[in-house]
């Protein structure tokens, strides 16, 4: 039994570690891509834009910039990204469905930003898209972690009547797990334009 909570636990810390690393390493890279570009490293700073090209449009109007050059995300994703990263280490785990409701309203401000952009009502600034990226990142850190840690806790229920159906589970949960991740992040279909 005790071998099981260790197992449950290993995973959960396997389901907070790996995003978070996943995106602080984007992040990173984009904070790195004009570093390594001012001191010459051009082929190294090449692959970190070329990489972050694929997820996100990389405007530079639209991007923070460090030593005179673009950073190799716009913004509100590299605000996001960094948020998500960070809240999910370290933000407590909230398991009161209330704390999640209220954190989904976080998600208000880029939806709100995003859309009078993409309408032409009011063109968004640096400050708005950061600000707005941080609060996105935060409410998707905590609701995936809401989220993670009910299925762990399904999956010891099950544990506990059956030994052999965790094997089975180990493989849904990453897959899970992924797939929790890449919906809280497709705010870059949207929220990029």
């Amino acid at each position: 039994m005790a071998n099981n909570d260790n197992r449950l636990h290993w995973h959960y810390f396997h389901l907070i570690l790996l995003p978070s690393l996943l995106f602080g390493y984007l992040a990173t890279i984009s904070l790195l891509a004009p570093i390594f570009e001012e001191y010459g490293f051009y082929s190294i700073s090449n692959q970190f834009y070329k990489i972050l090209s694929n997820i996100c449009h990389q405007y530079p109007a639209r991007s923070l910039w460090l030593m005179n050059r673009p950073m190799g995300l716009c913004s509100r994703c590299f605000a996001i990204y960094a948020s998500f990263s960070i809240s999910l280490i370290f933000f407590p785990l909230l398991k009161n469905r209330k704390h999640v409701v209220l954190f989904s309203f976080i998600f208000l401000p880029l939806i709100l930003d995003g859309l009078l952009q993409y309408y032409n009502i009011k063109e968004s600034n640096n400050f708005s898209r950061v600000f707005s990226g941080i609060l996105f990142g935060l409410a998707s850190s905590v609701i995936y972690k809401y989220f993670m840690f009910n299925l762990i806790e399904i999956l010891k229920v099950i544990t506990i009547r059956r030994e052999n159906i965790l094997n089975i589970y180990k493989s849904i949960i990453l897959i899970i797990g992924s797939g929790l991740v890449l919906l809280t992040n497709l705010y870059g279909i949207i929220a990029c334009f």
